[in-house]
């Protein structure tokens, strides 16, 4: 019974975790759109600055024009490289909490699961004086009696056992 309460309560923490890590991606995937999105407008400032460019006929070559487009394409790789950095340490620092905050989870459900598994050693002490008496013969209510225990408990420790 309490491994399926423990195994129910470890699969809501991998749930609630699974929701977690789907809301966080979710906020990544918006953080990219945006930066697609700043692209897309550089981009069309290119275009726009271009097209200017060529309606007043400045005379400007077209070498100075890549210049100037390569130092501003630059510039914005640069600063969106920079924040791409910073955004990858902070998802390595976020995953990194996330794990050990898990690993402590987990081992203390280990450490419940240790305590659930041990037995009190009164128990283990009826469980062998409940399994000697009934290979004596002795029937199920006379070993409670003698025990002063309960007839529920000499069944469960022979059901345990595989003895009935």
């Amino acid at each position: 019974m309490y491994d399926y309460l423990i195994y129910g309560a470890a699969g809501f923490v991998f749930f609630v975790l699974l929701i977690y890590i789907q809301i966080k991606d979710s906020e990544t995937s918006k953080k990219f759109f945006l930066y697609e999105k700043a692209i897309e407008d550089l981009n069309k400032k290119i275009y726009d600055l271009e097209k200017e460019l060529k309606q007043k006929e400045y005379a400007i070559s077209k070498q100075e024009i890549k210049e100037y487009i390569d130092e501003n394409i630059e510039e914005s790789l640069q600063k969106i490289t920079q924040f791409v950095i910073s955004f990858k340490n902070e998802q390595e620092k976020y995953l990194s909490e996330v794990r050990d905050n898990m690993e402590e989870k987990l081992s203390l459900i280990d450490d419940k699961i240790k305590n659930f598994s041990i037995m009190p050693e009164s128990y283990s002490s009826n469980e062998k004086k409940i399994v000697n008496l009934y290979n004596k013969g002795l029937s199920v209510s006379e070993i409670a009696r003698n025990l002063r225990i309960g007839i529920g408990e000499v069944e469960l420790v022979l059901k345990i056992e595989g003895i009935k």
